[in-house]
């Protein structure tokens, strides 16, 4: 990630609500729905063995890609395929 990329992503970060954490979940939505999951072998934030074993224990639909954390910026083609794969939109 080049400097002024990461500049710019340092500014338009919000703080995290304290209210996220409030909530109680009764029941993890993947135990019922089909779940798609993207590890990024080169995280430093997450894990990636922690992330591969919330993708199998999820029973994902999952893609490996060559990222550190921010996956979603170095690689918007395979993060918008996945999405796309998981919404049932048909890809050329």
């Amino acid at each position: 990630m080049k400097p002024e990329q990461a500049k710019e992503l340092y500014a338009v970060q919000w703080p995290t609500a304290a209210s996220i954490f409030a909530g109680r979940t009764t029941e993890a939505a993947w135990h019922a729905k089909p779940s798609w999951y993207a590890v990024s072998k080169n995280d430093y934030t997450i894990n990636p063995d922690f992330e591969r074993f919330l993708a199998k224990r999820m029973n994902a639909t999952t893609i490996e890609l060559d990222a550190g954390h921010l996956s979603l910026v170095s690689h918007p083609k395979e993060v918008a395929n996945l999405i796309l794969d998981a919404a049932g939109y048909p890809r050329s």
